[in-house]
């Protein structure tokens, strides 16, 4: 209820632009028509959510009864949690909308990529926002024609190359693979026009670069470096009983662990959010709505290594190995390598 509010009742107002507001406007104000010189200083006067609703806020809501409540109550809980975040201090005695407050800096690059609403807002608007981004994969099997499902992936690396990432066991051979995109060929399916994976072959990365000429999505997903107990977000496509539909699954909990082991000799990360099958190639995705990781297997039962965990727990790799291979492609390096594939009539595709 609350974020609804806030994001489709309040225009003009969002943690985004409240944290921006306090930090930059304050020495702006004290700067003007001023043409200081080396070791003078100025006076910076700190402003209140009255000034930023005041100068912010179109004077049809404020003078509205149906709205001017929303906007005081809305504004005190949004800038008390950039506060308890960190990001706003409070500054002098004054209280309610009077209150005034001190930022803190922002990252510019975060801002761009809506973090702070995520962090404010929680992992409903990352879902919400970045729904388009995370893709079905099907594969259809050549002799039974079973259809098993994994999950992939958009991010927009440097600015300007589409790349789509997956867990590199979701493209098998001797399979149809099936990817729909945001905007691709009319029929549905669309193929990459290049399929990357590590060196190293027990790396269950794989990436789909897709031409420029089409739309993988109409949002794109940043990568991040992962810590230990980050507060994290899985969604992907594991098969719901029941549904005749895919349907976007998310469930949240935390980096448990980040460990290398015998069979792996990059690190991983493992989180205690519920994944199964279907869920490989999820983004593993931190509070500021960033990728951390992919998902690549459900946790095994300690005795019997043929059966999931019980808790259903993940286990990924980083999102810094992505960025090293893809560093490795941008670069003509030695990390990475093509994959193979034809394409289907259909515009679906096969590894060969």
């Amino acid at each position: 209820m609350y974020k609804k509010e806030i994001k489709y009742i309040l225009p003009y107002l969002s943690p985004s632009e409240l944290l921006k507001y306090f930090n930059d406007e304050p020495p702006n104000r004290a700067l003007k028509g001023k043409n200081l010189k080396p070791g003078q200083s100025v006076q910076i006067e700190f402003l209140s959510l009255f000034d930023y609703m005041g100068e912010k806020v179109p004077r049809k809501f404020l003078y509205d009864q149906k709205y001017i409540g929303l906007y005081h109550n809305t504004a005190l809980k949004i800038a008390h949690k950039l506060v308890a975040e960190g990001l706003l201090s409070t500054w002098g005695s004054k209280t309610g909308i009077y209150q005034q407050f001190q930022g803190n800096s922002y990252d510019a690059e975060k801002m761009h990529y809506n973090a702070y609403d995520f962090l404010i807002y929680g992992f409903a608007e990352v879902v919400d926002h970045y729904k388009e981004a995370i893709r079905i994969i099907e594969v259809v099997e050549d002799k039974t024609g079973k259809i098993d499902v994994g999950t992939g992936f958009a991010i927009l690396h440097k600015h300007t190359k589409q790349y789509f990432i997956t867990a590199k066991h979701c493209l098998p051979k001797n399979s149809e693979i099936r990817t729909k995109i945001f905007l691709g060929f009319s029929n549905g399916y669309s193929y990459p026009e290049n399929i990357y994976s590590h060196i190293d072959d027990n790396v269950d990365i794989a990436i789909l670069e897709f031409s420029d000429k089409m739309a993988l999505s109409n949002k794109f997903l940043v990568l991040e470096t992962p810590y230990l107990l980050d507060k994290i977000l899985v969604s992907g496509y594991p098969p719901v009983p029941g549904t005749t539909d895919a349907i976007l699954v998310s469930s949240t909990g935390e980096i448990t662990a980040m460990a290398r082991t015998y069979f792996h000799k990059y690190e991983q990360i493992y989180v205690n959010a519920n994944v199964k099958g279907g869920s490989s190639g999820s983004p593993i995705i931190n509070e500021y709505g960033s990728v951390v990781g992919v998902i690549i297997e459900s946790a095994r039962d300690i005795i019997n290594n043929d059966l999931q965990d019980e808790l259903h727990f993940g286990t990924g790799l980083t999102s810094d190995l992505i960025f090293e291979i893809l560093e490795s492609i941008d670069n003509n390096g030695d990390i990475h390598k093509n994959m193979k594939f034809s394409i289907n009539s259909n515009n679906s595709f096969r590894l060969t």
